[in-house]
């Protein structure tokens, strides 16, 4: 190979960079040796390192660089050294030029490349990197600077190796300045022990411990300290977007300047977009976890960017916060994006993107926009998803799934790994049965922190209602059932799902006919709990609502809302305070939503004056559950009782008849009776009854047994 050839290997690169190291540290020791300004003895600080013992040091590295384990003889003097150093320094300079010119990736020059050090930062990098490959040269670090405590390279000896003139101090200044590629990227990280006000020259400075990996020839994957708060991602995969799609996000992600937002509910596919159009690229995404940086403080938060910036120079990735709704920061009234984002867009010199998962957008105004927003897969592109993930699904078991659940692509997938882990018979596709399991257990997780599952024991014959009741029951159900041939077949336009209102006193069957109507449509049903919903904070309530109704949405869950006036009461039309304007906003959010959600909702209310007259209007079903006559009541009180209870003589009737009391506290009474004459070894009796109600109204409140028991 000619001597100015290009390096074609990057140990060959290393190799020769160390040794200009060392000759650059020898000459800088033998020229203050022949100056006296280092000690020649054990004075002065530097302990058993004596002369000999430095210059056995510069014998072992020149016999490592020969490939020898040792050269004797006698030193060379300081001009033969700085000779030496100057040509060798001549000789790599020019190499890299070829190297460069001829196209040769090597970790190292990529680096430098990436980050467009000049010269004196290539240097400042490689002086600070080398101690890292071999340890022998910060002995010389620690003798040249007068300093046994030496662990790293300082700016003092930066100042004596590559900085070595009056005029390039001013540029040493500049280099090791905040807004340097080498601290902006964290190539070199400053301790930050001294003081604020300390001079630099006294900062110990040492590499980044990735940069140490990245020359061992690890280019592809990761820092590791980014594992918790960053993923990486990369590859062309299989995947339904239109062509046109992928082709609009990958022109938007080659912008310099755009930020591309998408939108959508979660796990219809924005990540696995953004993956499929850079590939499209040729590049990478590195997908930010934006919640972890948001919980921590600014000055932790701030290094781990700057890691973040530099990894995506080094491994040519389009940076990706993940679900940018989910970071809002609190600030009194609003709700405003955390630091991080704004750092990342201002300092990422390339196109970056977000993804939001809910309605709302929060406010991105520091960059020119692309906005993408993503539907649900179609029918089609559902069945097909569900034969991707599930090889060996019949057609028609994969055409019933997707009819089954307007599940996105992600919760398929979840499904589908779940299914596949619990199956039985290892040789063959999980069970319908089982992926119809699997996808209700993917959407349980999302809803259960919000709410919880209710048991759906009862049937339609088991109700106690009046006729117009269980006749507007039953209509609810045949809606459900033939909704879309009504809506697809037949052309009638209005909202995709189903909402219900059912008012009426406590305890007269609101509860039990949402169960038996879910029970009915094969359904799950969800208790949402308004406690854990409605939030002081702004913008919480409607964030909650939103992943409530994005769960429910893609496997037809059945959401109850009971003594929803808490939530859903009377708009105020006259706004005195920012809480009138809140308790609107989020009302208006929910009227917006219930129209857009594709399944069935039912909301309860104790009050029926309560509920806004706007919300009574968009309920295709205004259910009013009336008081139980006496006939319904003595229907009620035989069904409290069991069969298999002990039961003296009861007259059902006459308790129907004396008693206002709703089905919920005939249930109580019944209850408490059969544990009294439980404990008195005695059957039920109608006395027992007698007295057990009359307790009740005493404990409400009242001094007799008349009137209704709220």
């Amino acid at each position: 190979m000619p001597e100015f050839g290009p390096y074609e290997t990057a140990q060959a690169l290393l190799r020769d960079e160390l040794w200009r190291c060392w000759l650059c540290v020898e000459a800088q020791i033998r020229h203050r040796w022949a100056l006296g300004a280092l000690p020649r003895t054990e004075d002065g600080g530097q302990g058993t390192w004596t002369t000999d013992t430095i210059a056995g040091v510069f014998r072992a590295a020149l016999g490592e660089y020969h490939g020898q384990s040792a050269i004797r003889g006698d030193d060379a003097g300081w001009a033969q050294v700085q000779a030496m150093f100057q040509h060798h320094s001549l000789l790599v300079d020019a190499r890299i030029g070829a190297t460069l010119q001829a196209g040769i990736r090597l970790p190292f020059l990529d680096l430098c490349v990436r980050f467009q050090l000049n010269r004196a930062q290539r240097l400042t990098l490689a002086f600070a990197l080398m101690p890292e490959i071999d340890p022998k040269l910060l002995v010389a670090y620690r003798y040249l600077s007068n300093d046994p405590q030496c662990r790293s390279l300082d700016a003092r000896l930066l100042a004596t190796l590559v900085y070595d003139s009056p005029e390039a101090r001013a540029d040493m200044s500049r280099d090791l300045s905040p807004t340097s590629p080498l601290m902006v990227y964290r190539l070199i990280e400053q301790e930050e022990a001294y003081g604020a006000y300390d001079s630099m020259l006294f900062r110990r400075l040492r590499p980044a411990a990735r940069l140490v990996q990245l020359l061992a020839g690890d280019t592809a994957r990761l820092d590791p300290q980014l594992s918790d708060v960053a993923e990486l991602r990369g590859g062309a995969v299989d995947s339904l977007f239109p062509a046109s799609m992928v082709e609009r996000c990958a022109s938007a992600l080659s912008s310099p300047e755009a930020m591309l937002v998408l939108q959508g509910v979660r796990g219809t596919g924005k990540r696995l977009l953004l993956q499929v159009a850079a590939a499209r690229l040729g590049r990478k995404i590195l997908l930010i976890q934006g919640n972890t940086l948001a919980s921590m403080a600014q000055a932790q938060a701030r290094p781990l960017v700057r890691a973040i910036l530099r990894e995506c120079r080094l491994l040519d990735a389009i940076p990706v916060i993940a679900d940018i709704d989910d970071v809002l920061v609190q600030q009194g009234d609003r709700a405003d994006l955390p630091p991080f984002v704004q750092q990342i867009s201002a300092e990422h010199l390339g196109a970056m993107a977000v993804t939001v998962g809910r309605d709302r957008m929060p406010r991105l105004d520091f960059r020119p926009l692309v906005h993408f927003a993503l539907e649900v897969p179609s029918l089609s592109d559902r069945t097909t998803l569900w034969k991707w993930q599930v090889p060996g699904l019949t057609q028609s078991d994969a055409e019933a799934l997707s009819a089954r659940f307007a599940a996105p692509g992600g919760v398929i997938a979840m499904a589908a790994s779940a299914a596949r882990a619990e199956r039985v018979q290892l040789d063959g596709p999980p069970e319908v049965a089982a992926l119809d399991i699997a996808v209700r257990n993917q959407l349980h997780d999302r809803i259960v922190r919000l709410g919880r599952k209710l048991d759906c024991p009862y049937e339609f014959i088991d109700l106690v209602v009046d006729d117009e009741t269980e006749s507007s029951l039953h209509e609810i159900v045949g809606c459900l059932r033939e909704r879309r041939k009504v809506r697809e077949k037949w052309g009638f336009k209005g909202a995709a799902g189903v909402s219900v209102l059912f008012s009426g006193d406590p305890g007269v069957g609101k509860t039990m006919s949402a169960t038996v109507i879910a029970r009915a449509l094969g359904l799950a049903i969800y208790e949402i709990d308004l406690s854990r919903v409605v939030s002081k904070w702004l913008g919480e309530t409607e964030k909650n609502l939103g992943e409530v109704f994005d769960a429910a949405e893609p496997g037809h869950v059945v959401l109850l809302f009971n003594e929803a006036d808490s939530l859903f009461g009377k708009r105020t039309s006259e706004v005195k305070s920012s809480n009138d304007r809140y308790a609107n906003m989020e009302t208006n959010y929910l009227l917006q939503r219930l129209e857009r959600f594709g399944g069935l909702a039912i909301l309860t209310t104790n009050l029926t004056g309560a509920v806004d007259p706007a919300f009574r209007r968009r309920f295709a079903y205004d259910v009013q559950f009336t008081f139980p006559a006496p006939e319904m009541r003595a229907e009620l009180w035989r069904r409290a009782i069991p069969k298999a209870a002990e039961v003296a003589d009861i007259d059902y009737e006459d308790l129907g008849e004396r008693f206002e009391l709703s089905g919920g506290f005939i249930k109580v009474a019944a209850e408490r009776a059969a544990f009294q004459a439980a404990a008195s070894g005695e059957p039920m009796s109608m006395d027992g009854l007698v007295v057990t109600i009359h307790r009740m109204y005493r404990e409400r409140g009242k001094l007799t047994a008349v009137g209704r028991l709220e």
